[in-house]
C-alpha cells in the first residue's frame, strides 16, 4: 500500500505504526512525502531525496529468526511506481530514478558494484527481526535502506538491534520507529552518496505508551555502547519537523530503559 501525505486527510490505522503514523509537521514536506505500506514495515519517504526520513516497524518474538543465509542484495521498491517520488539517487557510478527502477526487469544492470555497498549501508528495519516470516524479503528494499558507516552499523546499532530482539521474547511486542538526520548545510537537491550522508541516526523503542529514544552521531566508534545516546523525543521532533505519536500520548520509561539494559 501507498499513500500521499496529503490524499484527502483521511486517517489511516496501520499495524506496523501501531496506530497512526508519524505525520510530517511542515505543509510543503507533508506535500511532497509519501508513505509506503510493505508486509513488515511503514516508511514516509522524503521527497527530494526518495530515502525514508521514518520507517516503522513491529516486533514480534515469531517472526524473528536466523538471517545469516538470507540473501542482502538491494532491490527497488515496486510501490514506487505509484508514487511522485522522481528524484535521482546516486550508488557507485551510476544513477538510479527510484520510480523507474520499480518497474524495470533489471534494474541492476550494470552495477556490479551494488552488492558490496551493504558495507556502508545499513536496513532501518533489520532483517534478523523478520526472518522468521514469508516476507523477510521486502526488508532489501531501497526504501528501507539508509548510508552508515561500518563501525556504528556493527557497533551501537547492531547491539540495540539485539539487545530489542531479546527483550520482545518477553514483552511480546515491541514498536521501533528509526531514521537518518541531515545537517541542512549539507543537503542537496541532487542526491548522491556524499550529499546525502545523515549526520546521524535515530531510533525510537516503544511498548504501550511508554518509549525511549536513541540518537547516534555517524562517527560513533564500533565499541561505544548505545546506552550513552538516550535522546530527548521533544528536541528530536523539533529537528526533524515529524510528530512520531500524533494519535497518543507517551511518556519516556525509565523501566523501559533498564530492560534495554541502561542505568541512568
Amino acid at each position: 500500500m501507498l499513500f500521499t501525505a496529503n490524499a484527502f486527510g483521511q486517517d489511516v490505522i496501520v499495524t506496523h505504526c501501531d496506530g497512526a503514523c508519524p505525520q510530517y509537521e511542515s505543509s510543503m514536506a507533508t506535500t511532497r512525502a509519501n508513505v509506503v505500506i510493505h508486509h513488515v514495515y511503514a516508511a514516509g519517504l522524503n521527497g527530494d531525496t526518495g530515502l525514508a526520513d521514518w520507517v516503522s516497524y513491529r516486533l514480534t518474538k515469531d517472526a524473528i529468526g536466523v538471517a545469516s543465509l538470507l540473501p542482502r542484495i538491494w532491490q527497488p521498491d515496486r510501490l514506487l511506481e505509484f508514487s511522485s517520488v522522481d528524484d535521482v539517487l546516486e550508488i557507485t557510478t551510476s544513477e538510479l530514478r527510484l520510480a523507474e527502477v520499480a518497474v524495470s526487469n533489471n534494474p541492476y544492470a550494470g552495477l556490479g558494484e551494488l552488492p558490496e555497498q551493504v558495507e556502508e549501508s545499513a536496513r532501518l528495519a533489520p532483517m534478523t527481526s523478520f526472518a522468521n516470516t514469508p516476507y523477510w524479503n521486502d526488508l532489501n528494499n531501497l526504501t528501507n535502506m539508509v548510508p552508515m558507516p561500518k563501525p556504528l552499523r556493527l557497533g551501537a546499532w547492531l547491539q540495540l538491534e539485539q539487545r530489542l530482539n531479546a527483550l520482545v521474547m518477553k514483552t511480546e511486542e515491541l514498536q521501533v520507529i528509526t531514521g537518518p538526520l541531515f545537517l541542512i548545510s549539507n543537503f542537496s537537491r541532487t542526491p548522491t552518496t556524499t550529499s546525502i550522508e545523515p549526520a546521524a541516526y535515530f531510533k525510537i523503542v516503544a511498548h504501550d505508551d511508554d518509549f525511549v529514544a536513541f540518537v547516534f552521531p555517524k562517527d560513533l566508534g564500533q565499541f561505544e555502547s548505545y546506552c550513552g545516546h538516550v535522546a530527548d523525543i521533544d528536541q528530536l521532533e523539533e529537528m526533524v519537523s515529524i510528530n512520531f505519536f500524533p494519535d497518543r500520548l507517551v511518556q519516556e520509561s525509565e523501566q523501559l530503559l533498564a530492560d534495554l539494559n541502561c542505568v541512568r
